[in-house]
């Protein structure tokens, strides 16, 4: 499944396809099941019964300043702690003053993966939080959305997070592996290009002949969720590799994307209602 893998804090990797595990997209390395995709109606509610409370999800967004010797420090990274508080701090100023925090992410964050995304580092329910990312739970829960919390000291350095809106995308794909890619299979002796061909014919008879999308993900797609004819289901920003969220977010509702290429092969992207 291209659920996410975690590099480090935040670290989720997109279609983190966890190979044969589930479906390739995606999630944050739960490494269980894929998504359920949504239901087409609501069970009915019983007169009488009370209605259960929604569960609290919380969308979490960080830039981390990293000092040499921190866990994890890019080895570019020749700062010390005291320089490394100062800078945090220098750049929640910014973020103050109006700055994007997506923006002071890409150019200023030490998490390499997530500096990728913007500083999104995904979303979760309580129980759900990753391990990896435990040490920014309370602090994000305790935001209200959009706000900005004080300098944190993490193992990998200083971080500020900001509780970012739950936003889900609802898409299906179709995944060509190749020789080396990861999750794929040690046998698989397609070359990179061969696999990036047969994408692009996928994607011609989707977008140029009109075939059936499902059908051919359930005959063609090397990834889990071709038994549900590539559906991923609803899932939040911050857990699909970059470039598979990319231009899923890019796309009107119904359309499909070109071929895009993540860690785990090509694929062939709609995004759905």
């Amino acid at each position: 499944m291209i659920y996410g893998r975690f590099i480090g804090l935040g670290a989720v990797c997109l279609l983190a396809a966890c190979g044969n595990r589930a479906t390739e997209p995606g999630r944050e390395g739960q490494g269980g099941a894929a998504p359920t995709p949504p239901a087409a109606h609501a069970p009915a509610k019983l007169p009488g019964t009370a209605t259960m409370p929604a569960v609290e999800e919380a969308c979490a967004q960080i830039i981390v300043v990293a000092w040499q010797g921190a866990e994890r420090a890019p080895e570019s990274v020749t700062r010390d702690e005291d320089a490394a508080r100062a800078k945090i701090e220098q750049l929640r100023a910014r973020l103050e003053r109006g700055e994007e925090f997506s923006a002071v992410a890409r150019a200023e964050s030490d998490a390499p993966v997530t500096r990728a995304r913007g500083g999104v580092a995904g979303t979760w329910t309580r129980d759900r939080w990753p391990t990896k990312l435990v040490a920014i739970r309370d602090p994000v829960f305790r935001l209200g959305v959009s706000q900005l919390s004080e300098p944190l000291r993490l193992p990998n350095g200083w971080a500020i997070v900001r509780r970012c809106p739950v936003q889900k995308i609802h898409t299906r794909h179709i995944l060509i592996r190749f020789a080396g890619a990861t999750n794929a299979p040690s046998t698989l002796t397609r070359t990179r290009e061969q696999a990036q061909q047969m994408a692009s014919e996928i994607h011609d008879r989707i977008a140029g002949r009109h075939e059936d999308f499902a059908a051919i993900a359930r005959a063609q797609s090397e990834d889990s969720s071709s038994t549900r004819g590539g559906d991923l289901g609803l899932v939040a920003r911050g857990l699909f590799a970059p470039a598979y969220e990319e231009a899923a977010w890019a796309l009107a509702t119904g359309a499909v994307s070109q071929v895009v290429e993540t860690e785990f092969g090509f694929h062939v992207i709609q995004r759905l209602p």
